[in-house]
């Protein structure tokens, strides 16, 4: 009976390992109607036209969410009373595989141009925006739990997120008095990042940060960045002389 269990899983694993690898081969490929879409919002667009929700949690066995609004097929992106809680084992296991090519040179090769065209903007983007929030923790930490709170009392405003457009902004500042306004890291540059996408990214890192998932998801990132990224990982954790 252990040896049928044992078998599946290696099965099911050997069939998810193959769906990542072909998934970054096929990547240009998947979901041309998904171009219209923003940032990540592509990427994801694109992964969901071969990998649902449920077939996910079934490759990893696990529960995606531990809570939320999303069913096992899309996500729900406005609800205002509810967001989605991940598994802290989501990304502890999607890491195992999520980079086939770190083994495998010639698969490297191969999905570098893929990279570099459609995912290094975005991976990019994302790391930009955690740094920022990363370098002011009481600031993360506050605005993590203020957006628990406003979720948990049903008054989070549909606009909330507004008030992060000009996040990557030198001046930004969560608090009217200068001499009580957070201190970011800031880097010359990032604010040309459209402010849209901006505002969308914080969102994501606050409800991380709210789950308590955001280092697992951040390690992600850097593993991807090492990879495919490493000349602008390394510039980034230089620190700033801004």
């Amino acid at each position: 009976m252990d040896s049928v269990f044992v078998d599946k899983k290696i099965e099911r694993e050997t069939k998810f390992k193959e769906l990542v690898t072909s998934t970054w081969i096929q990547f240009p490929k998947l979901g041309l109607y998904c171009e219209k879409e923003l940032s990540y919002h592509k990427i994801f667009c694109k992964i969901q036209t071969v990998l649902s929700f449920r077939k996910l949690a079934e490759y990893l066995d696990i529960q995606i969410f531990e809570s939320g609004p999303h069913n096992k097929y899309y996500l729900e992106l406005n609800s205002t009373d509810a967001f989605g809680h991940y598994n802290p084992e989501f990304p502890i296991k999607l890491r195992e595989y999520l980079l086939p090519a770190k083994t495998n040179e010639t698969l490297y090769t191969l999905t570098l141009p893929i990279y570099e065209g459609l995912i290094r903007k975005t991976a990019r983007e994302f790391f930009i925006v955690y740094q920022k929030l990363d370098s002011n923790p009481k600031f993360f930490r506050n605005e993590a739990d203020r957006y628990l709170l406003l979720v948990e009392e049903n008054r989070l405003d549909p606009y909330y997120l507004d008030r992060f457009i000009l996040f990557l902004y030198p001046a930004f500042t969560d608090n009217e008095d200068p001499e009580e306004s957070s201190r970011f890291v800031y880097r010359k540059g990032d604010e040309t990042i459209d402010s849209q996408v901006v505002k969308e990214l914080v969102g994501f890192w606050i409800r991380r940060k709210a789950d308590g998932t955001d280092t697992e998801f951040v390690l992600g990132l850097v593993d991807l960045l090492k990879l495919y990224d490493p000349e602008f990982y390394q510039n980034r954790i230089v620190p700033s002389s801004n």
